[in-house]
């Protein structure tokens, strides 16, 4: 069955504006599913019919603002900005995904409590469940990169891809900044050292 089939029912976005609240003010270890439900309304039953437990509700709410963000992106980048080098795309992708964040103050805030999780389990299952090297439209972009000419050809795909997908995936503990907003200048850094570094030499 669809996942969005599978979990929806009448107090479906109750329940994530509820979680969102919860996880964003309070963390993961210390938010309560006993409050995210009362504030949604909605009883333990239906909760567990539809959820396992705190743990992929998290997961879940997760999942869903990823996908926001990949159709926000895919609405806000013209055709025209995927003819240019990988570097310049992800640049602009960084510059989309703060305008993303300013847009959408409740997803903000919780993709600031991820980054504050950094460390603990939960943060690391999220790591490894959300690896960007397993990312299909990171590959499809590196893919383009190569057919352009825009990387190296001595280095090996895969590897390239791993290292690009590794080093977004734990841009929280590169950088020192805490705020979403914040990221944009580091992310330049990182993608300037990876152009530095992948760039097909000319």
């Amino acid at each position: 069955m669809d996942q969005e089939k599978e979990k929806s029912f009448e107090r479906r976005q109750y329940l994530i504006d509820a979680a969102i609240k919860e996880f964003s003010q309070k963390g993961y270890e210390s938010a309560s599913l006993n409050n995210i439900l009362k504030e949604a309304q909605i009883s333990k039953g239906t909760f567990y019919y539809h959820f396992k437990n705190k743990e992929e509700l998290y997961f879940y709410l997760i999942e869903l603002l990823i996908q926001e963000k990949k159709r926000f992106l895919g609405q806000a980048m013209k055709p025209e900005d995927f003819q240019q080098d990988i570097f310049t795309i992800l640049k602009l992708q960084a510059k989309l995904g703060i305008e993303f964040a300013g847009n959408n103050p409740e997803i903000n805030d919780f993709a600031e409590s991820f980054t504050k999780e950094k460390g603990s389990e939960i943060y690391v299952k999220a790591l490894k469940k959300y690896n960007f090297h397993e990312n299909d439209p990171m590959k499809l972009l590196i893919d383009r990169a190569y057919t352009r000419g825009d990387l190296r050809t001595d280095l090996p795909k895969e590897f390239v891809q791993r290292l690009i997908g590794y080093l977004f995936t734990h841009m929280a503990e590169i950088t020192n900044a805490v705020k979403v907003q914040e990221y944009e200048g580091d992310l330049n850094y990182l993608i300037d050292f990876m152009c530095d570094g992948l760039r097909a030499k000319e």
